[in-house]
């Protein structure tokens, strides 16, 4: 097997034998072997990766995660599954793909272009959804789209993608969701101003690659 790993901060793009093309996100590894042998052509992945798939039809290509398998013929889809995270997520954006459980239970998914299905393996719910994909795999092009999410899985993303630690007052970690798009040539300060501005009543503090939050201030009367 061979092992592809992204730190922080960076990307990468690769060929699989099989031709299939993979775009690795930051803080990501992909496990592939070094010529596709068998019935299926199987990887694994934790992190995030969005592959382009040469269809086969004989061999299915099945991405294996912690949680989940996602398997497709010839398709196009991304997949988000750090260990860090409480979910798993695979957005279909053309053809199709079915999504099974590692340890097979009879939930099995079958999702057309547009959808997408999360699953949260703390609590075992799945939730399946319409969406703009175009929102889920803007990373490929150097965007940052936040769809409804809490200030938490936010600041992990832009840790992943910029390398650098944050240090947050855990009375800012609340439950209230953002949307918010960022492109990647943006540097880290910039980005911490619009964030500030959205979410409010914060302030930021960069030293060097630890980016504390606190709360702000409030100002005594006059």
């Amino acid at each position: 097997m061979i092992q592809c790993f992204v730190p922080e901060g960076e990307k990468q793009e690769l060929t699989l034998p099989d031709g299939s093309r993979v775009n690795i996100n930051a803080g990501s590894i992909l496990l592939y072997p070094k010529e596709f042998k068998g019935k299926t052509r199987s990887v694994y992945l934790t992190g995030e990766a969005n592959f382009s798939v040469e269809k086969d039809k004989k061999h299915p290509f099945i991405v294996n995660t912690s949680y989940l398998k996602v398997q497709a013929l010839g398709t196009k889809f991304n997949v988000q599954a750090y260990t860090e995270d409480d979910k798993i997520t695979a957005t279909l954006e053309n053809g199709a793909i079915k999504i099974d459980k590692i340890i097979e239970d009879g939930n099995s998914f079958i999702l057309s272009p547009n959808e997408q299905l999360e699953y949260n393996y703390r609590t075992g719910v799945f939730e399946k959804r319409e969406i703009n994909v175009a929102n889920y795999s803007g990373w490929t092009q150097g965007e940052l789209n936040f769809i409804n999410q809490p200030l938490k899985e936010i600041l992990a993303t832009l840790q992943r993608e910029y390398a650098v630690q944050f240090i947050v007052n855990p009375h800012l970690l609340v439950s209230d969701l953002y949307t918010i798009k960022f492109t990647t040539h943006e540097n880290i300060d910039a980005i911490m101003k619009i964030l500030t501005l959205t979410v409010g009543d914060i302030t930021y503090e960069i030293d060097e690659n630890i980016i504390t939050i606190q709360p702000q201030k409030k100002k005594g009367k006059t």
